[in-house]
């Protein structure tokens, strides 16, 4: 059996691993990342990218007012509770130090967007400046690693804040995305990913590829390394310092759903990678777990067919629900939500149980749209000005629609003529969509008066399946302020560190803005690696 050994070994190359790897480097450390599948940036790197810090040093260079106060007053209303104030007061400290460390010691560089928090309407919430964009990576004076990175089929080579600007009609800068695309200029996730990896690279730390870790090694107790699959057979990789692992959720194990989730047909918008293999290697070192029954959800589209990386491939419902011409609908043909909220608090909504029928009334869901939002919006990734799909479902009128998609006829006649009278003047007096800056950020700004709201009027009418999906879980791993690996007495497993969605997330049940998962993430990987680098190398 092949043995390898180094001074701290990192499983997994998302963004909160290879953060990790680049602060135990800074501490002299020989440094060995392992990732299972065959490039580099695991779900970092095919998201959106972004990073929610609070009253961070780019906020103010940008003359956006914030403070760690009204960051605390807000979080604490986010995580319901769930969460102690000094875990909190950490992050928001935390992730000021990280982000200022990005910039001074590595290639990445964010900027912050006009992203308003998730609940934009909470005290302590921000319009603009929380959410931290990547300023596009060039890859060309680093051969090769362009070719190391993962790349997601949601998002093309702009920024996510030109993405939002440029809908625009007129403004897309066609010629500018596909320079960027022929000179290897990476954005979004990808961006932070390759800057990370290059950051990585600088400081000479090694990557496997293709490793898939199975079992830690322990000695007198404390973990020294993890025995993995490779394409090459079994190998034991040492580690003198520690083991951190990175290796995401478990949101493609459907055991592990069954039993923590406890929703069927959830269905992940992650590459096909995280089975939770972390999780499992350590609650078998006596790790304790939180927030299992936690996700980051997502409302989700699959009926396009695709795949990625040999699984299918699903998209989530982002700007389609928060444009003027659609709505949401149950089996009774009723919204039951605004339909505009976040993506993550949406989705909850899917999974109200009814204790009288016994059932989920909301599951499945439908987004409904007529014709004309059809011609003016791209919808799950189809584009306007083609031919609805044959993946739609579409009928000339709204009973018809119901009729072919088994919702209920009187339900959804009736829904649309209580709708549309208010969605013309703007207002929605059932659910209140397009009333906070969350809601209208993703609506049309060129239509009035209400960028939210439109009536459905134009034939034929439109329906696509909606699912509960996630980005990945947030439960797993209990950890310290420092990133280790606590049993269930709160010690720590001596040589163990957990960051990402391999650790319970200190967001607790909820979702404070976009990015609100990778800031976590990154500040997970910034302690565990500051950590790790200060174990003696035994």
């Amino acid at each position: 059996m092949r043995q390898v050994e180094t001074d701290s070994l990192v499983i997994g190359s998302g963004g909160a691993g290879l953060l990790a790897a680049c602060r135990a480097a800074d501490a002299g450390h020989r440094v060995l990342v392992l990732e299972r599948a065959p490039e580099l940036g695991g779900t970092t790197a095919v998201s959106g990218g972004m990073v929610w810090v609070p009253d961070s040093s780019v906020m103010r260079e940008h003359g956006m007012p914030d403070s760690a106060e009204d960051a605390l007053r807000y979080l604490e209303l986010v995580t319901e509770g769930e969460t102690d104030r000094e875990r909190l007061e950490q992050y928001v400290g935390t992730a000021r130090e990280m982000v200022d460390y990005l910039h001074a010691e590595t290639p990445v560089r964010l900027f912050p967007i006009d992203r308003p928090d998730y609940h934009s309407d909470w005290p302590g919430a921000r319009d603009v400046g929380r959410t931290l964009d990547n300023v596009p990576f060039p890859t060309a004076d680093r051969p090769g690693l362009v070719d190391r990175i993962r790349r997601g089929s949601h998002f093309d080579a702009v920024t996510y804040d030109e993405r939002h600007r440029w809908q625009i009609p007129g403004r897309y800068d066609h010629a500018l995305v596909a320079r960027r695309r022929a000179e290897g200029v990476l954005t979004v996730g990808a961006a932070l990913a390759a800057a990370l990896v290059a950051a990585c690279d600088d400081r000479g730390v090694a990557f496997e590829t293709g490793v898939r870790a199975r079992e830690l090694l322990r000695e007198d107790g404390r973990v020294v390394g993890v025995r993995a699959d490779t394409a090459d057979g079994p190998a034991e990789y040492r580690a003198r310092a520690g083991v951190v692992l990175a290796t995401g959720g478990f949101e493609w194990n459907e055991r592990l759903k069954r039993a923590h989730l406890g929703i069927p047909g959830t269905r992940p918008v992650s590459p096909p990678w995280n089975h939770g293999d972390g999780l499992l290697m350590a609650t078998e070192a006596g790790a304790a777990l939180d927030g299992m029954s936690q996700a980051w959800w997502v409302p989700a589209v699959s009926g396009r067919g695709e795949e990625y990386d040999g699984a299918p491939l699903t998209r989530h419902l982002v700007g389609e629900r928060c444009l003027p011409g659609s709505i949401m609908v149950n089996r009774q043909g009723r919204r039951f939500v605004n339909e505009a909220v976040n993506y993550n608090d949406v989705t909850k909504a899917f999974l109200a149980f009814d204790p009288t029928r016994h059932e989920r009334p909301n599951l499945p869901a439908w987004l409904v749209f007529d014709e004309g939002f059809r011609r003016r919006y791209p919808i799950a990734g189809e584009q306007p000005g083609a031919a609805a799909p044959g993946w739609y479902t579409s009928a000339g009128t709204p009973a018809e629609l119901a009729r072919s998609i088994g919702v209920d006829e009187q339900g959804l006649t009736e829904t649309l003529a209580a709708f549309n009278p208010d969605a013309a003047r703007g207002v929605d007096t059932a659910f209140g969509r397009g009333t906070t800056s969350h809601d209208r950020y993703y609506g049309d700004p060129l239509h009035g008066p209400n960028p939210c709201l439109g009536p459905l009027v134009e034939p034929p009418f439109h329906a696509v399946r909606v699912e509960p999906g996630m980005l990945g879980t947030k439960g797993g791993l209990v950890t310290d302020g420092r990133g280790r690996v606590l049993r269930h007495d709160d010690s720590p497993i001596p040589g163990l560190y957990a960051c990402g969605n391999v650790a319970a997330t200190v967001m607790g049940p909820g979702y404070p803005g976009s990015g609100g998962t990778l800031g976590p993430a990154l500040v997970g990987g910034y302690l565990c690696g500051t950590a790790i680098g200060k174990e003696e190398q035994r």
